[in-house]
């Protein structure tokens, strides 16, 4: 009787732990994330998922109808020994990096606010190394955009035929050289966010501080990197060129200089 009383308990205990919804199970893993903040790919001009940036006719350069494919697998990713190019790969990465390594970057200096006193200027890669450089993978017009997965041999797909050019050349803002990535026209990244510059916000806790505080990220390993992911949101925010903080009346750009 005692055995069977023991048992019963040992159900109804275990039933009570079934019972608790898988969200608490996962925020005690770190696995939860809020659903405030989770972006919102669909729709926006990332979603290729019938191969048109937002997801809105089919030009048949992405055949699998599927969103992250282009960028994320669940399986068989891009490999450290295979990416093609200098960097880090992204998680779980689905396609290869641009092999520039030596890209034209801005380079105006002397100016208080430009982000690039000698300090800076001396901190910019001209092979950047961090999220930038998953952003070139299509940015910089030398790999195109249908290049992803792997081929029908297990080696990494790369002879696709569509480039960013063909959804639009102002996105290509690596002018496509194939050899020298010309960056030079573009606000500068893969820098070390300026900390004695009295026209620039200061950081902390890897995000810039001033108007919004904790809404642009920086990166690294000591998180004072600023790269592309600090203004744009790569999986999509609600604002026009999946900017972090809306751009009417310059919001963005005075989020970080002061003017």
């Amino acid at each position: 009787m005692k055995e069977k009383v023991m048992k019963t308990l040992f159900l109804s205990r275990w039933h009570q732990i079934l019972a608790v919804p898988l969200s608490v199970l996962l925020m005690g893993t770190g696995l939860l994330f809020s659903a405030a903040a989770s972006a919102q790919i669909a729709g926006t001009a990332h979603d290729f998922s019938d191969g048109v940036s937002g997801g809105a006719g089919a030009d048949g350069w992405n055949t699998s109808g599927e969103i992250c494919v282009v960028c994320h697998a669940p399986h068989n990713t891009i490999e450290t020994a295979e990416q093609g190019g200098t960097g880090s790969l992204g998680p779980l990465w689905n396609r290869t990096l641009s092999a520039v390594n030596n890209y034209s970057v801005y380079s105006s200096t002397g100016r208080a606010g430009s982000f690039l006193e000698p300090s800076t200027v001396a901190s910019q890669s001209t092979d950047p190394s961090g999220v930038s450089k998953l952003c070139l993978s299509c940015h910089d017009g030398t790999i195109a955009l249908d290049s992803f997965g792997r081929a029908g041999d297990g080696t990494p797909f790369t002879a696709g035929t569509t480039t960013i050019d063909g959804v639009s050349v102002n996105f290509n803002i690596g002018e496509g050289s194939g050899l020298n990535g010309n960056l030079s026209n573009d606000h500068p990244v893969a820098f070390t966010f300026p900390i004695t510059d009295s026209e620039i916000y200061t950081f902390t806790a890897g995000f810039v501080d001033g108007p919004n505080p904790g809404v642009l990220p920086l990166f690294g390993g000591l998180t004072d990197q600023l790269e592309c992911a600090t203004c744009h949101d790569v999986h999509g925010t609600g604002n026009a060129k999946l900017l972090r903080v809306a751009n009417a009346g310059s919001d963005l750009c005075l989020s970080c200089h002061i003017k």
